[in-house]
């Protein structure tokens, strides 16, 4: 029963889901072909036919994604690998050859076929025997008459055939008697030498082939007749591959051609409608839009969005994809299973977040980044202590440029000083000169002396100047005062390349974050400054999100995020809340005791007031009545 209950499927589950197909076919194995066979015996003829009509390819690009056919591995040539070697490189390919077909021929027939091709010596074009010997062409018409006869007998008309047949062979004779001036034969068409290879073939090269024909799979093992035509060797190839049920590779069709012109600005929806209908392998099989949409699979497997281009867009597997350059074309031509595979289309994942204090910014991020495991890059942890750090550099090199340069300055100073100071010696000396010679001889002495006293170490040698120097401190005293307030000049270009260090290591760390993970991306970035000097310099550095986050309260006028921000500060809040309540209290009562005290001296000047006209009155009343 419980096996029973393993083995059952879940419902509802689509056992022909067309992404699992899609997906299985992408990497089932292609079929490939290897042909061997003797030196000239027409492989290479043979495989070229059937790449026309399989579209797979030459040995010569071995691809994962077409289909591939070998002609000539092993090869004679034993300077770079021995032939078991070749033979060993065969059977260890990731794709090992599906299909082999052998074409035998005999020695005789192979070495006449070869001596009797001639090359056109402007074409180059190669004419076998029965193409430009006329012996071969008479020979052919006498044997076609005789047939005809055999089989015909006399019949009306009879005449007027062999009219025609003769003027047909006029024709023909006339066509080879301009070969014959312009061919010649070819060193390795020799009959010698043909011998000599086919020798070759068999001693060195013959045994070791059967060999892999004997341990290979005889239904999957075709053996030709080489004396065959190459067109009918290549039919009974086909007919032997419709009764093994091969699969072939699906085939890319680039869906726009030269002559058709569609504009870059078409709505996508427009666009997709008219590509579909372009080069349709049935009627109404319409090409359809693929999970990608516009975007470029070859940039996004890089990790870049880019938009695909209507010239170069192709159809793969009943799906369009637009590409958006000419290389990026060449590459998905050559092999888009890399770029289809899942997980893609999966996002980059560059993000930047925004948004005002305690909007969730942080707790986004870290949901997201678990989500596509990415990695948060925190700008205020890891690019402002960069930056900081680096100003700290700047003011320290200026800081030592400066000193260095007042160190100089006060030497340059202190040495002109002393040689100023020896040249007055020298003046001196030389005014001295018309004095008598006994005079002359002591001075001289005692100036030689001076001299000497003047030259040596002690007196030459200038003092010592140091970063401690009085006159060094001083000259450099200004340029540490502007240190402390010193910053780049372009201090948003600065954070910008320091920006793009750090995003550089987190993609490095972070390259392997799941399988098939895009190159470039697995970053979201928090706590970046919106400001339109920053925003500009990271657009010059190639730094830009595939996605940009904002954060914003509209309702009620932000109350609600401000209710967050008073509860995650309600302490401090409240205590500045307080200390206006009471600055504001504070203020009111001196208002008041202020208001209070210029009534009372208001009333108390009122009052002065009425006492003195009181007075005056009084005493304007007395001088009344004794007048």
């Amino acid at each position: 029963m419980t096996t029973q209950e393993k083995t059952e499927e879940p419902p509802f589950v689509d056992i022909f889901n067309e992404d699992e197909a899609e997906k299985n076919f992408i990497l089932s194995k292609p079929v490939c072909f290897v042909v061997f066979g003797k030196p000239g015996v027409g492989k290479t003829t043979l495989a070229q036919q059937i790449t026309q009509a399989w579209k797979c390819i030459h040995v010569e690009a071995l691809n994962t994604e077409l289909c591939y056919i070998i002609t000539e591995i092993p090869s004679l040539s034993q300077d770079a690998m021995t032939t078991l070697q070749q033979i060993e490189l065969i059977k260890n390919l990731n794709l090992k050859p599906d299909i082999i077909i052998n074409i035998k021929c005999p020695d005789y027939d192979l070495c006449q076929r070869i001596s009797g091709q001639r090359q056109h010596s402007s074409t180059g074009y190669i004419y076998r025997r029965d193409q430009w010997d006329p012996e071969v062409i008479e020979n052919r018409r006498k044997k076609r008459k005789e047939a005809q006869k055999e089989g015909k007998g006399e019949e009306e008309g009879e005449e007027e055939e062999e009219q025609e047949e003769e003027e047909a062979f006029l024709a023909e004779m006339q066509a080879v008697a301009e070969i014959l001036q312009n061919i010649v034969q070819r060193p390795e068409d020799y009959l010698e030498n043909i011998e000599n290879m086919v020798k070759l073939y068999k001693d060195i090269m013959l045994h070791p082939l059967e060999e892999v024909m004997a341990e290979h799979d005889s239904q999957y093992l075709i053996e030709l007749d080489g004396n065959q035509p190459p067109e009918e060797l290549f039919m009974a190839v086909m007919d032997r591959f419709k009764y093994l049920n091969l699969k072939r590779a699906a085939i890319l069709t680039k869906l726009q051609s030269a002559e058709e012109e569609i504009s870059d600005t078409m709505e996508n929806d427009e666009l997709f409608r008219t590509l579909a209908s372009y080069k349709l392998i049935a009627p109404r099989y319409r090409w359809r839009r693929s999970r990608w949409g516009r975007t470029c699979p070859v940039n996004l497997k890089e990790g870049n969005i880019f938009q695909g281009l209507p010239d170069f867009s192709v159809s793969f597997l009943g799906k369009i994809y637009c590409l958006s350059s000419e290389e990026a074309l060449k590459t998905f031509l050559s092999n888009p299973r890399p770029y289809l595979l899942p997980p893609m289309p999966a996002p980059p994942f560059k993000v930047f977040i925004v948004g005002p204090q305690s909007s969730g910014k942080t707790t986004l991020s870290n949901l997201l980044a678990k989500h596509y495991k990415g990695k948060v890059v925190d700008y205020n942890k890891l690019v402002r202590p960069r930056f900081d750090k680096a100003l700290e550099m700047l003011t320290k090199n200026t800081i030592a440029e400066a000193t260095e340069a007042a160190i100089k300055t006060v030497k340059e100073r202190l040495l002109t000083e002393l040689q100023a100071k020896k040249q007055d010696v020298n003046i001196v000396l030389f005014t001295d000169e018309k004095e008598t010679s006994e005079t002359f001889a002591l001075r001289s002495d005692e100036d030689s002396s001076r001299d000497v006293k003047l030259d040596s170490p002690k007196e030459s040698a200038i003092e010592e100047v140091t970063a401690d120097h009085p006159e060094v401190l001083s000259i450099i005293k200004e340029t540490v005062q502007m240190a402390k307030s010193m910053n780049f000049e372009q201090p948003h270009e600065k954070y910008a390349e320091i920006l793009d260090e750090v995003l550089q290591e987190v993609v490095e760390e972070n390259k392997n974050r799941f399988y098939g993970a895009p190159k470039y991306g697995g970053w979201i970035l928090d706590n970046f400054p919106t400001t339109r000097e920053l925003w500009m310099a990271l657009v010059d550095k190639g730094i830009l999100p595939d996605l940009v986050i904002c954060l914003l309260d509209t309702g009620n006028n932000g109350k609600y995020l401000l209710n967050r921000l008073y509860l995650e500060n309600k302490p401090e809040i409240d205590s500045k809340i307080l200390e206006r309540l009471l600055d504001e209290l504070l203020t009111k009562r001196k208002e008041e005791e202020e208001a209070r005290k210029a009534k009372e001296e208001a009333m108390k000047i009122e009052e002065e007031n009425r006492r003195l006209m009181e007075a005056m009155n009084v005493k304007a009343k007395g001088k009344h009545e004794i007048i």
